[in-house]
């Protein structure tokens, strides 16, 4: 099987490149491929109001973070945009103001990476 890393950079007012690229992790995930998804740049706006984002992206980000599908959110870039706190009531972790992922070490560990 293969092994897949969606790295979100689009800014969440383009909902349709969320909910694809987190159906398609998905979907690779159930297929018995390995899918991770992380949230940099300005995707991590999402977190922002996120009860006000359309219904079909966030059912796809809901069924992803069921799934266990998104590792992660960078530090860096929610802490730079003011929206550390909002990712944290979403259950994940910001711990200083790394950047991250390292796409470096996704390669080596075999990862496809796919930037949306």
């Amino acid at each position: 099987m293969t092994k897949h890393a969606f790295i979100l950079l689009s800014h969440p007012e383009r909902p349709g490149k969320f909910a694809n690229s987190l159906t398609y992790a998905a979907q690779l995930d159930a297929a018995g491929h390995e899918a991770r998804v992380y949230f940099d740049g300005a995707a991590t706006y999402w977190f922002e109001d996120i009860e006000d984002r359309p219904a079909p992206a966030r059912a796809a980000y809901e069924r992803a973070k069921d799934e266990d599908l998104v590792a992660g959110v960078c530090d860096h870039c929610a802490t730079f945009k003011g929206v550390a706190a909002a990712v944290e009531a979403e259950g994940f972790e910001i711990d200083g103001t790394e950047h991250a992922p390292d796409v470096a070490a996704l390669a080596d560990e075999g990862y496809e990476i796919h930037t949306v």
